[in-house]
């Protein structure tokens, strides 16, 4: 009897492992249901299995076999196939994995930092109208979530093919959305959007740190990061456990309701004061009160806090009657009837800057509360702690690191076929401006050769007009950062979308993403497509000077040159001593004459060059002129 169980354990062993071994093929998450592959090229597919064992995928009618090799990697090639589907893409070995609902038509690799992440519902320029019209299943989007790692990873955490809907488009990338969205009408194709990008992160953490070993400006901390002798793992276990007990200290509402701080009988004698708007920076989670005498209980009533950075609660009497996310603009609010009494009432803000734990409230003339027959002004003395919930535990950038965010969230998708990438970033790096062509050269140069797509399209948006407008400002950082983005073009198969036009003063986050997609298509179209189409506004070709006057030649005209609005504005130029000066300038035929009459003999000319620029200069195709220096 104990010989025929142990014969019958032995047979459910063997029977478990075999199935095991069974189930043991797998593919990168990026293979899963409802993808898109992209049409027309050769594809790769790749994945894991015990060692030495045949694999063969196919898909439509047509399949390719191989063998995975002594770690049990493989992958393989399948031939071009056009657009269309749905189809079923199985993986056979010893086991089957089977994904459905699989397209063929467009991909599209979507990256850089917060202006291309930005959601459709984090309202966006008639962000709900734009919902209305997302029924378009054959659009699917794949959002990369947001890691690092030290080293190349070779699959990402977690992710899902989503099929674009009303209820869906809500969370996707608006620029890639506005753009898949021409795509997908225009080529009559389906469109598949890869999302990997990140909010405030800078282009080196994109690029393989070993191909920043020669690049200036980064040598020194890409050999740190790539020191075998430097424990980035646990360095970065440490900074996770930092990054949850801020994110837990910081979205503690109910912990912060219990503090009592937002009611008027909170006893605040012993609080600090400060000014506000604020001069100096607020840290940790900063609560403020402002006691208002009021002669009646008013009948309507409005506050308005200037700017909150960046993650408020705001309170009056006691009940929080808004929110407040990083992505939202601060708004005037109003206040419900009867809240309000006659005699002593309290604002209180609670106000969190998970950024960089540099709280600022307020804008000088913007700070307020409006009643039915007065404006009260708000500014001045408020009382302020920082001690009433816990301290905001340090947490490193270490999504700014050479290749952290290339090893987690580019190298795993590398090799998963592209029609090509859409690219929005540079806001981060403006500061190191005269280092970016470089590293942004990289970077593009780097993903192709990991993609093993030497010249797939590479298309990208140059910064926005943002900040407050000068009229001459020859050492912007924003003006010399696009410049480096134009700098790119030299690289083939490139296109860039300008919108100068576009921004906004206050907003580093100008919420018309419409025109942006609109704008990376065009460029998508004649760099990605060969279609014959003005996709850019005029660019700087050459200068003439003739006396005190400079003429400017441009390529990209298209039909004509333009003037927005009523002068030709937006030139600055300069003589011999390098000193500019507001210029005049005036259309002359294709080209267009810079003069002032400060600069007898012109050496230099520069057209939006600042960090607003008021850009004027189109061709009639109506895209702006290219911002550029002819220094």
């Amino acid at each position: 009897m104990m010989i025929k169980r142990i014969l019958i354990l032995a047979v459910f062993v063997l029977v478990f492992v075999n199935n095991s071994f069974c189930q043991s093929v797998t593919l990168p998450r990026i293979f899963a249901d409802h993808m898109v592959l992209q049409r027309d090229i050769p594809l790769r597919i790749w994945g894991w299995n015990t060692p030495n064992q045949k694999v063969n995928v196919q898909i439509d009618g047509i399949e390719a076999t191989t063998i995975s090799d002594a770690n049990g990697a493989w992958e393989l090639l399948l031939p071009p196939h056009q657009a269309g589907g749905p189809y079923e893409l199985e993986v056979t070995s010893e086991g089957t994995v089977i994904i459905r609902d699989v397209l063929y038509g467009d991909v599209w690799l979507a990256g850089g930092q917060s202006n291309m992440e930005w959601k459709i519902g984090w309202k966006i320029d008639n962000w709900e109208e734009e919902l209305e019209d997302t029924n378009y299943p054959d659009i699917r989007y794949y959002e990369v979530i947001n890691e690092l790692a030290p080293a190349p990873k070779s699959d990402v955490s977690t992710g899902e093919w989503v099929q674009a809907s009303p209820e869906t488009a809500k969370e996707f990338s608006a620029v890639a959305w506005f753009f898949a969205k021409h795509n997908h009408q225009e080529k009559k194709v389906p469109v598949g959007i890869i999302d990997s990008n990140w909010g405030g992160t800078p282009a080196e953490a994109w690029v393989d740190a070993r191909k920043l070993l020669s690049i200036p400006g980064y040598k020194e901390e890409a050999a740190h990061v790539l020191d075998p002798n430097v424990d980035w793992e646990e360095k970065v276990r440490e900074n996770e456990a930092n990054q949850e007990e801020k994110w837990h200290i910081l979205g503690d509402k109910e912990g912060a309701l219990k503090t009592g701080a937002q009611m008027i009988s909170y006893k605040d004698n012993k609080w600090q004061e400060v000014e506000i708007p604020t001069q100096d920076p607020l840290s940790d989670v900063a609560w403020l009160r402002k006691e208002i005498k009021l002669k009646d209980s008013p009948q309507k009533a409005q506050l308005y806090l200037g700017d909150l950075l960046q993650e408020a609660m705001i309170f009056v009497n006691g009940k929080l009657i808004a929110e407040e996310g990083w992505q939202d603009t601060t708004a005037i609010l109003d206040i419900e009837p009867g809240l309000l009494k006659k005699g002593k009432n309290l604002v209180a803000v609670r106000v969190v800057n998970s950024w960089d734990n540099k709280v600022r409230i307020g804008k000088p003339g913007k700070v307020w509360l409006k009643t039915d027959d007065e404006k009260i002004n708000l500014e001045g003395k408020w009382k302020y702690s920082n001690n009433i919930e816990p301290k905001v535990p340090n947490v490193e950038f270490y999504n700014w690191k050479p290749g952290f965010l290339y090893n987690a969230m580019i190298a795993p998708l590398s090799g998963y076929g592209l029609k090509g990438f859409i690219w929005y970033q540079g806001e981060n790096n403006a500061g190191q401006h005269e280092y970016y062509e470089d590293v942004f050269k990289a970077l593009i140069t780097d993903w192709r050769v990991h993609w093993k797509q030497e010249y797939v399209p590479f298309l990208f948006v140059q910064l926005a007009n943002y900040l407050q407008r000068q009229d001459v400002q020859p050492e912007s950082d924003w003006a010399y950062l696009r410049d480096a983005q134009t700098g790119a073009l030299e690289l083939p198969n490139t296109g860039m979308a300008t919108i100068i036009d576009i921004g906004v003063a206050e907003d580093i986050h100008p919420r018309n993403k419409q025109d942006v997609g609109k704008r990376l298509w065009l460029a998508a179209r004649k760099v990605a497509y060969n279609d014959d189409i003005v996709y850019s506004g005029p660019m700087y070709k050459s200068i003439q000077v003739n006396g005190n006057k400079a003429e400017i030649s441009f390529t990209n005209i298209g039909s004509g040159l333009k003037v927005k609005g009523d002068i030709l504005d937006g030139f600055i130029i300069a003589g011999a001593d390098g000193k500019f000066y507001k210029a005049k300038a005036e259309l002359n035929g294709d080209k267009v004459l810079v003069s002032s009459d400060q600069v007898s003999e012109p050496k230099a000319v520069r057209y939006a060059w600042a960090d607003n620029p008021n850009a004027t200069l189109y061709n009639k195709e109506g895209l702006p002129a290219v911002p550029f220096k002819t220094d």
